[in-house]
Parts: structure tokens; sequence; C-alpha cells
């Protein structure tokens, strides 16, 4: 889809770009050779624009495309950079300035990894790339000040929230409500609410329950590795607004 974007050259936004696909012009060539024909004032800027995006892409320098794309563009960039996504999602004591963070979820779109308080939870900065991007539903408000104050650190990485992304199409709610907008169902054990979540570790450090942590455990793996198939959903019902709606993606089998 990337290639097919215009919105974020000189003098194009939505509505132009929408009639340039209309006209038939689909990709960076086509547009290139349709501006070869045209006279307008901003033709060279355009085609110089043109020709750095597609130098930057060679490079793979995303962050240059997170840059010039306004937020609610960015969900385009899915097949581009999918091996470098990093969905998260975090459990916590609470909500409060004082709470800590209990466990933390990862998922790369091959393996899930659970990062737990007193076990490997200090290893976790050790294994997040600043060229990871982070996926994650109201991680921009949540997960990631709370890791950021966890950790004391700053993450640069570039970020997708799709809560944003699926509001953009009209699914709202909580992650567990757009889960079932779309046709997501959990197994009973991993259907739980935050607050249940809360009380889980608290039932685990005051009883030592371990089965209480492998509940919380199957329930952040929920979390985590469902926002994956939530992006892939929300990108094909976008694709479809789109004249390139034969680009869909497969959605992946459970890894549960």
């Amino acid at each position: 889809m990337l290639e097919h974007t215009f919105c974020h050259l000189p003098g194009i936004d939505s509505t132009e770009e929408k009639k340039l696909w209309e006209k038939g012009i689909y990709d960076w060539n086509d547009l290139k050779d349709f501006l070869k024909k045209e006279s307008i004032p901003i033709k060279n800027l355009i085609l110089d624009a043109l020709e750095f995006s597609k130098k930057e892409l060679e490079r793979k320098n995303f962050f240059y495309f997170f840059h010039v794309l306004s937020a609610k563009h960015h969900w385009r960039l899915f097949p581009t950079i999918r091996d470098r996504l990093l969905y998260l999602d975090i459990e916590t004591t609470g909500l409060d300035n004082n709470d800590r963070t209990t466990m933390i979820g990862t998922y790369d779109g091959i393996e899930y990894k659970p990062y737990i308080r007193g076990f490997n939870l200090d290893f976790f900065l050790d294994h997040v790339s600043p060229d990871s991007v982070f996926v994650s539903y109201n991680g921009i408000a949540f997960d990631i000040p709370f890791l950021e104050k966890e950790f004391n650190v700053r993450f640069k990485n570039n970020h997708i929230d799709i809560m944003f992304f699926l509001r953009s199409l009209g699914i709202k709610g909580g992650l567990k409500g757009c889960e079932k907008t779309l046709g997501i169902q959990r197994p009973d054990k991993a259907a739980i609410t935050g607050l249940e979540a809360v009380k889980l570790w608290k039932q685990y450090v005051d009883y030592d329950d371990t089965d209480a942590l492998k509940i919380l455990e199957g329930y952040n793996r929920e979390d985590t590795v469902n926002l994956e198939i939530l992006f892939i959903k929300g990108y094909n019902l976008k694709i479809k607004e789109t004249p390139f709606y034969g680009e869909i993606i497969k959605e992946p089998e459970s890894i549960l």
C-alpha cells in the first residue's frame, strides 16, 4: 500500500490522491509517468519528493515515512514494515502513580515472550531494538509512559496505536470489545477483565499461587498476540476502501 500512497507528496492530499487513483494512476511509477506529461507549477517538487521516497524505501528508512505521513495513514506501512513490528501489552499492579509493571508481553509475529516481575522483567530493555515499531492498544497513553517510568527511559521507537486506527473504522471500545466486533474469540481462561488481572497478580504474590500466574500469562498472551489479528483485520477493511482490495492480507492461524 505504501507505493500506492501519494498523500505525503507536495500539493497532494487524500482527496487529490483519490482522484489520481480514479484516473488509473495507482503507484509511484504511474505518477512519475503522468507528471512528465503534465504542466503544473509544482511538478518538479512532486517529482523530487517522489524520487526521495523511492530512495528512502530502498534504504529501508521507515522513519521517514512515519514523519511525512500523518498518523491516520501509518496503517499503510503494515506490509512493508511487518518484520519490524513488536506487539506489546503490559499488566500492572494498578493504575496509580505508585503502581508497578508486573508483566510485559511482546510478540514479533512469530514468538510471544512474557517478561515477568521477579523473573526476567529486568531484561526487557535488552531485547527491544530501537528499530522495532511498537504496536499497542492505547499504548501511547498508557503502556509506553508506564514502561518509561518503570525503567527510567524514553523510547524513541515509532509507534502505531491501533486503538485510534480502529476508531477510524468506527470500531470503538476497549480491546476486548474490538475483538468481539471483529469476530475474535478468546479461550475461557483468558476471558477475564483488567481488574481480575490485577487480582491474579496479588494472588500469586500473596499465596505463591503459580496457577494464578499461569492464568495471568495466558490473559496477557491473548492481549498481545491478538493485536496482530486486529491490525490485519483493520488493514483489510481499509484496503477495501481503495482500488487495491486485491491486496488484502491473510489472517494468521492462531499460535495459542
